[in-house]
């Protein structure tokens, strides 16, 4: 198990928990999908795991050590990616310049960081092709699998995505879907992922959460939510 999340309450002020009693856990070599309506806290979830907000109760186990509370740079360190809702890329740096960005905590070898990117390149052959433009100059959908890669560069073992499609067209976020989806199944990375887009983001997972009022709704494999709970899920989001 790469991520065991137990009993967490979590939020923005002191006396104001948006996560309550929250237990998840990501299968290690699996792509896991949160769904839920807004507010219900899955970018919150998010920042507890990456180290961005502190919770106020509960543990976060990343294989098999407490890291409830550590600092974002331990834990990229330790084999943990986080790709945020919104866009974040060095949009007058090129694209190249921004997968150099990424390969920061292995900066000083020289070696490492060209084969990472040439990596990069290979499994996204649209950014070679793009590796001089100005990040700024992609398209929305561009911009996310830069994102994507840039994270990648790493070799992380969790893969935190928040919203990979969120103002993205349907061609390129079939496009985004189906790169997650690999990384998973082909590459064996472990990936929990945010999502409202509640067919296409269940459509590529192999377990899947609801929330519902910062708190643990339904659970269950792709295979139980397709034939028990998709319709009740889709009633209850929209």
């Amino acid at each position: 198990m790469t991520l065991i999340v137990e009993n967490l309450y979590a939020g923005y002020a002191a006396d104001i928990d948006i996560l309550r009693a929250l237990n998840l856990r990501a299968r290690s070599g699996q792509l896991t999908t949160i769904i839920g309506a807004n507010g219900v806290g899955k970018s919150t979830l998010l920042k507890c795991i990456i180290g961005q907000l502190h919770p106020h109760r509960g543990r976060i186990l990343y294989q098999g050590h407490d890291i409830t509370g550590s600092r974002t740079t331990r834990l990229v360190r330790r084999g943990i990616a986080y790709i945020a809702q919104r866009r974040n890329v060095f949009p007058q740096l090129t694209v190249r310049e921004n997968l150099e960005m990424g390969c920061w905590i292995f900066r000083r070898d020289r070696a490492r960081v060209a084969r990472a990117i040439e990596r990069a390149f290979a499994e996204a052959p649209v950014l070679a092709e793009l590796r001089h433009r100005r990040a700024g100059e992609l398209s929305g959908g561009q911009q996310r699998l830069l994102e994507i890669e840039r994270a990648l560069l790493t070799d992380p073992v969790l893969l935190l995505v928040d919203e990979p499609t969120v103002g993205l067209d349907p061609r390129m976020s079939a496009i985004i879907y189906r790169h997650l989806r690999r990384l998973s199944a082909e590459d064996g990375r472990t990936i929990l992922m945010v999502d409202q887009n509640v067919i296409a983001g269940t459509g590529v997972a192999d377990y899947i959460y609801v929330l519902e009022l910062g708190t643990n709704k339904i659970e269950g494999t792709k295979a139980e939510f397709d034939t028990r709970y998709r319709d009740t899920i889709a009633e209850w989001l929209f």
